[in-house]
């Protein structure tokens, strides 16, 4: 446009998230393809030729175009964050928010409503390692909550997430008035630091009341960009590596075996639903849909153990960040469970992706 010159911020971040979302599909169509291929009934030469084909041509293809996407979605958040502190000339790290909140006090979920302290030592928490005790709030940030509860879990039933939290959370002042916490960026460590608050709406406790995860949630917030918006959708492989520092792995669907394998090798999992039908992509996803009314869609889920149930079937559990209460979605009538336990068939027909990291 006439004197334009750069770029609008906004739509480089709205590209990222599509590409990153689009990325993700990918990779779940991949797997979808794999499994139905490699299960469907027929056999002889051309089928073996075929097969062969897709293992070593097609297949690596689509992993190829996954990575590449998500590698430009990273690319267009860093020249978008290179654009916002070209234009508003600041000087240090980007924080995506222009002038109009200080460092480490992202902007008010709703600016009616003002911000909560959240008091005391959040570190000592005995249920910090309990994904029955995350309630999202009205942040579209369950991807966020699941990778690092899926963490947090891990960490407890290890004995280490005391230690964790003790290095990855240091205090400011007595009782704090502010929290340094150890985020990671490409696996290296980056300190932000964020005011002993939680945004009215933001995540709590089972009882109600601010917590460990609330200053966690804060700090990524300001991290990706200065505002809960930015936090507002992604994916939990992301959050893993945000917690972690490690590289976290996005699978598209898979066996019961494949993730109790996972689980035994100490690694933290989550898991994402089915889309609802997506009109850019009715040719592939028309019918990915979930099909129980009591599963969210467009949802990431922790992974809390995998087991024979008392009828001998063996069922996959699964924490909603929503809470053990559940709760509903606007303009749905269904009640949406807080816990889960479905069999292998009844995951693969609500859920389409695995995202892990291993915390040892």
């Amino acid at each position: 446009m006439p004197g334009f010159y750069g770029a609008d911020i906004e739509q480089l971040r709205a590209l990222a998230k599509t590409m990153s979302r689009h990325s993700e599909r990918m990779t779940s169509l991949s797997a979808e393809l794999g499994h139905l291929i490699s299960n469907a009934r027929w056999d002889g030469r051309d089928a073996a030729m075929f097969r062969a084909s897709w293992d070593s041509e097609h297949r690596p293809m689509l992993k190829k175009i996954s990575s590449e996407l998500q590698t430009q979605a990273k690319e267009l958040i860093r020249n978008a964050d290179q654009q916002d502190k070209s234009s508003s000339g600041a000087s240090g790290s980007a924080s995506g928010r222009g002038d109009s909140n200080p460092p480490g006090d992202p902007g008010p979920l709703d600016p009616d409503m003002p911000d909560v302290d959240v008091p005391g030592d959040v570190r000592n928490d005995p249920d910090a390692g309990d994904p029955a005790d995350i309630n999202q709030g009205q942040i579209g940030d369950c991807w966020l909550l699941a990778g690092i509860g899926s963490v947090a879990q891990v960490l407890e039933r290890e004995g280490k997430l005391d230690e964790f939290l003790e290095s990855h959370m240091r205090p400011v002042g007595d009782p704090p008035t502010h929290w340094v916490v150890t985020l990671y960026e490409d696996g290296e460590p980056v300190e932000v630091t964020v005011e002993a608050k939680s945004t009215e709406g933001g995540v709590r406790g089972a009882d109600g009341e601010p917590n460990w995860l609330s200053i966690y949630e804060r700090a990524a917030a300001e991290h990706r960009g200065g505002s809960y918006d930015d936090i507002d959708g992604g994916f939990s492989n992301e959050a893993m590596e945000l917690m972690t520092g490690q590289s976290a792995d996005k699978d598209g669907e898979l066996d019961f075996d494949d993730i109790e394998d996972k689980l035994s090798d100490g690694q933290a999992i989550s898991v994402g639903t089915e889309d609802v039908k997506d009109d850019d992509f009715d040719w592939v996803w028309e019918s990915e849909e979930v099909n129980r009314t009591d599963v969210v869609p467009n949802h990431a889920y922790v992974v809390v153990d995998v087991k024979t149930n008392d009828d001998g079937d063996k069922v996959i559990v699964l924490a909603n960040p929503w809470g053990p209460s559940g709760g509903y979605m606007e303009g749905d009538d269904d009640h949406k469970s807080g816990t889960l336990e479905l069999t292998e068939d009844e995951y693969k027909e609500n859920f389409d992706s695995v995202y892990s990291v291993d915390v040892k």
